[in-house]
């Protein structure tokens, strides 16, 4: 098995207290290594950063609270975030884990089989 990871940016609003963060997410793929080619099976980087890239369309410089408790979340911490990131990327992904950074000091892990 290996594990592929990417890691982008974006920058929203979130909490009971609305404050913004520069939010970095980091998505952990796995899957067995394709012996013919090297590569992990099933996973194209070019795809998974054009959906990764969408998704944080729809985040960037937004109210996460609204977003996230109109798609059913009790909270728009980091945790839910996560899982929101799961939910929409491991339908056509296999997603192992997400780690969304709110701070260099601060995150939360949400692993795929959890959801």
């Amino acid at each position: 098995m290996a594990e592929i990871g990417i890691i982008k940016k974006f920058n929203a609003s979130h909490g009971s207290k609305l404050h913004e963060h520069n939010f970095k997410v980091e998505v952990i793929l796995e899957g067995k290594i394709d012996q013919q080619n090297g590569f992990v099976k099933g996973i194209d980087h070019h795809e998974i950063i054009e959906e990764l890239e969408n998704i944080i369309s729809k985040l960037e410089n937004k109210n996460l609270k609204d977003i996230l408790t109109n798609e059913g979340y009790n909270s728009s911490g980091n945790e839910s975030i996560a899982k929101y990131f799961i939910k929409k990327l491991k339908e056509k992904f296999p997603v192992k884990y997400v780690k969304i950074w709110e701070t260099e000091e601060r995150y939360a892990v949400i692993y795929s089989d959890e959801i």
